[in-house]
C-alpha cells in the first residue's frame, strides 16, 4: 500500500493532540492523557467526572475516551450511539456467545466467562472492523480502483475483511447494514463508504454472499465521519487504525451481550455442557 506505507508508523503512540516532551517530566511508571486525580477530584479528559457524566451521553464519553479527546459533532455522537446499540448482541449462535455460555455452564464466574467470549473476537468474528477500516482507508488514500483492489486480494487468495457473510446474501441483506448506511446521508461526501460499495458491486458478481457486512459498513461510515465531522487527517486516521480504535467499539458493545448470556445461563442452570459423540466427526486419515 504505497501511500499508507509512506505514512509515519505511529504504532500505538500518543495522538498529535497529546504529545508531550517526555524528557521534561519527572520519572513515573505510567503517563496518562485520559484521566487524573487533581487534589482529590477525579478528572476525565480535563473535566470533573460527575459533570462529564451528567452532561454527556455514554456514547459521547466512550468515543471521546477511545479517541483521547472529546468529539465535537452531535452527528458523530448519534452514529456511535447507534453502533453501540446495534452491536450489543447477535444471538446465542456466534462463537463469542457460545464460549461465554459454555464457560458459564462449567461453573465459572462472570469475569472468566466474559473473558472466554472476548477471546474469540478476531478476524473471523467481530474483530474485522479494524482490518476493514484499513482496507477502505488504503484503497481511498492510494487512489486505487475497486477492480484493482479486488484483484490484488484475488491474486493473494486472501479474504477482503469487511466483505462476506455466512448468513446474509445480496438478495437477503443484513438489515443492520442498511440502517448504518443511512447515516451517510448527513455527510457531504462519503468517500470511504462509496469505495466499499464499489468493492461490493464487484464481489457480489462473483458470489452472492460476498456483500458489505456490518463490520465493513461501520468501518467505512466511521472513517467518513471522523474525517468530515471531526476533522481527522489521513495521518490521524491511520494512527487510529494502528491503535485498533475501530475494534474497540465492537468489544465494548458486545461485552454487554456476553454478560447477558452469562446471566441467562446462570438463571437457566442447565449444568455442564458436553458434546455428544454424534456431534463430532472422525476426521482421522486411516
Amino acid at each position: 500500500v504505497e501511500m499508507v506505507n509512506s505514512l509515519p508508523d505511529y504504532g500505538v503512540s500518543k495522538s498529535h493532540d497529546t504529545i508531550m516532551d517526555m524528557d521534561d517530566r519527572k520519572h513515573a511508571l505510567f503517563a496518562s492523557s485520559i484521566s487524573k486525580d487533581d487534589g482529590g477530584e477525579t478528572k476525565i479528559l480535563g473535566e470533573n467526572i460527575l459533570s462529564l457524566a451528567k452532561e454527556n451521553s455514554f456514547a459521547k464519553i466512550a468515543a471521546s475516551l477511545f479517541l483521547g479527546k472529546k468529539i465535537t459533532s452531535k452527528d458523530t455522537e448519534e452514529l456511535v450511539d447507534f453502533i453501540l446499540r446495534v452491536s450489543v448482541d447477535h444471538g446465542p449462535y456466534v462463537s463469542g456467545a457460545v464460549n461465554t455460555m459454555v464457560t458459564a455452564r462449567a461453573g465459572r464466574d462472570l469475569v472468566s466467562s466474559l473473558a472466554s467470549g472476548l477471546l474469540t473476537i478476531g478476524p473471523r468474528f467481530g474483530g474485522a472492523l479494524n482490518e476493514a477500516a484499513k482496507n477502505w482507508f488504503s484503497g481511498v488514500v492510494d487512489g486505487k480502483s475497486a477492480h484493482d483492489f479486488v484483484e490484488e486480494f484475488a491474486v493473494k487468495k486472501e479474504y477482503i475483511q469487511g466483505i462476506g457473510h455466512k448468513k446474509y446474501r445480496i438478495d437477503m441483506p443484513d438489515p443492520r447494514v442498511d440502517e448504518i448506511k443511512k447515516y451517510a446521508d448527513k455527510l457531504e461526501q462519503s468517500k470511504f463508504l462509496n469505495f466499499a460499495l464499489e468493492i461490493e458491486k464487484i464481489t457480489t458478481e462473483k458470489k452472492g454472499n460476498l456483500i458489505l457486512n456490518v463490520d465493513g459498513v461501520i468501518a467505512a461510515v466511521l472513517l467518513d465521519y471522523l474525517s468530515e465531522k471531526e476533522g481527522y487527517t489521513d495521518e490521524q486516521l491511520w494512527e487510529l487504525i494502528q491503535q485498533e480504535f475501530f475494534n474497540a467499539l465492537f468489544v465494548l458493545s458486545r461485552s454487554v451481550g456476553f454478560i447477558a448470556h452469562f446471566l441467562d445461563q446462570k438463571r437457566l442452570d442447565e449444568g455442564l455442557f458436553r458434546l455428544s459423540e454424534d456431534d463430532v466427526a472422525d476426521a482421522s486419515l486411516s
